[in-house]
């Protein structure tokens, strides 16, 4: 089967970063829901979390393909890497008040484009109106705000002359005959007048007033008989120090739209969503202001029901190789339709095909990569299918090109007393971390740099019950990796699985118990 010139090419042509696939029904043909699309398909603002290579963008990408399915709907997409500019990013001098708001207008430009053309694919009774009431929102988001200010005060003293003149004339009758007389006034005034004058000058201010904003997007969305859904990916993308006050923005700019709902894909670790400024909050008060979905990591944990989660990503492996072969050709010649006949004959055994699923971690990207390796290690050693060998040799590969080689000096010195305390000392893969130390700089690098994985959070342990612990296991390759070393560990733990082929080893909570670190083991 591995040395099918058919299945050999579409191997080697599954997209390995869902941003990168521009077919988006392959996109969409490929895409194994897990149960966290429900959640998100509803008008609630949300953040979703999850790692780098978990799935976020293919979900959030088949979720605006979802959306767009409504033709009452404007959808906006945003992949925050091509927000703003180098100078933005880096200009450490420049005002964060001014950073920030060249990227909130970049959102809201990508905002106008899709609402002009919405309004004119899908026009409503009143699209004429809309459209003028889109061309004042443009206005709004581009143009400056400009006053009047006054520059220049001059005062003037200034005398005034006036003069009148009058002429009479008497007529009088008398006994002796008529007696006539003539006579002329004249009367000058002189008065004083201030006169005031103002010179004015047009000011030029950076700023978007928000009232004037929510009445226009407003007024646009209603002429347009509209709903929107701006959908934002990559937020960790964004400088940290920038998170919050783009959090506010859209908070003021945004959320008070009752037609218009916000989702934002973020990495746990890497986000600020909020800020203490003096005693307000800034940014989004998560909970209120905005909600959180399920973290995509916890949907993958391989322990908590490896047949389900083995089942999951045979069927992952099933949709991305059907999307690159001819119609049916896996049904047709290999009679594989099911993601158990998949994981059955594609690989030696279910078995193997499980510890694939192991080897993953939770991850898709990293599934998919160990997969491509594993297939051509089996096929260049003339096998029909994929065995445990070439799975273990793929997953230290990929430990060793992907995850070790970006750690630090500090990171791999951590993760080597990790290894030589849980793996060396006690046989084990897992550890419980008081929960406090999860934010811990050196816990979050290891969990993002995907070398500690989350099993569970907040677990009760009743020896402590005062405290509670989250469970982390060491990365299958960094075990596998060990394998064939002086520090190779012996595997003789106590565990209620079938465990003559096992090569890392299963933990139980007894064992987990009994290994707990402390902030010594980080520092």
């Amino acid at each position: 089967m591995l040395q099918d010139p058919k299945l050999m090419a579409a191997v080697s042509r599954i997209v390995q970063r869902s941003e990168r696939q521009e077919d988006i029904q392959k996109l969409v043909g490929t895409y194994v829901d897990v149960g966290l699309l429900p959640q998100l398909d509803n008008t609630n603002h949300q953040i979703f979390y999850g790692r780098r290579g978990t799935g976020k963008t293919h979900v959030i990408k088949v979720l605006e393909s979802r959306l767009r399915e409504d033709a009452s709907r404007t959808v906006v997409y945003i992949d925050c890497r091509t927000l703003g500019s180098t100078a933005q990013f880096s200009n450490s001098e420049s005002p964060i008040s001014r950073r920030c708001l060249s990227l909130f207008r970049d959102i809201l430009l990508c905002i106008y484009h899709e609402l002009l053309e919405h309004i004119i694919e899908f026009p409503s009774s009143s699209a004429n109106e809309a459209l003028k009431e889109a061309d004042e929102l443009s206005r709004l988001i581009t143009e400056p705000l400009q006053t009047l200010k006054a520059e220049k005060v001059t005062h003037e003293d200034e005398s005034i002359s006036t003069s009148k003149r009058a002429a009479t004339a008497n007529t009088d009758y008398s006994m002796t005959g008529l007696t006539a007389s003539l006579g002329l006034s004249y009367d000058q005034a002189e008065s004083q007048e201030k006169k005031k004058q103002t010179q004015y000058a047009v000011d030029s201010e950076d700023k978007i007033i928000f009232p004037e904003l929510y009445r226009s997007l407003k007024k646009v969305l209603d002429l347009a008989d509209t709903r929107l859904f701006v959908l934002i990916d990559e937020w960790s993308s964004l400088p940290q120090e920038i998170q919050p006050y783009l959090a506010e923005f859209l908070k003021r700019g945004i959320i008070p739209l009752h037609t218009a709902t916000l989702k934002i894909s973020a990495l746990e670790y890497r986000c600020r969503f909020s800020m203490q400024n003096n005693d307000e909050l800034l940014g989004f008060e998560l909970g209120a202001d905005i909600a959180t979905a399920p973290d995509l990591d916890d949907y993958f944990v391989f322990d908590r029901n490896p047949d389900q989660i083995t089942d999951i990503y045979a069927d992952v492996l099933l949709k991305h190789l059907s999307s690159e072969l001819p119609q049916n050709y896996l049904s047709n010649a290999y009679s594989i339709s099911t993601p158990k006949q998949l994981a059955s004959r594609l690989f030696t055994e279910r078995k193997t095909c499980a510890e694939l699923a192991r080897g993953s971690e939770g991850v898709v990207r990293d599934l998919i990569n160990i997969f491509t390796r594993a297939f051509f290690n089996a096929q260049r050693r003339g096998r029909d299918s994929i065995d445990k060998q070439a799975i273990l040799e793929s997953a230290q590969q990929w430990f060793e090109q992907d995850k070790a080689q970006y750690l630090d000096e500090r990171l791999q010195e951590v993760l080597r007393r990790i290894v030589d305390e849980v793996i060396g000392k006690r046989q084990a893969r897992s550890f419980m971390l008081p929960r406090q130390l999860e934010r811990h700089p050196v816990i979050q690098r290891m969990f993002d740099a995907r070398v500690l994985h989350h099993m569970q959070r907040g677990y009760a342990d009743k020896d402590n019950p005062g405290v509670r612990y989250n469970i982390y296991a060491i990365d299958y390759g960094a075990y596998v990796d060990l394998i064939g070393t002086s520090r190779e560990p012996e595997l003789d733990l106590e565990i209620d699985r079938d465990a003559k082929d096992i090569v890392v080893p299963f933990d139980d909570k007894r064992s987990i118990r009994r290994i707990i670190m402390d902030e010594a083991i980080l520092e």
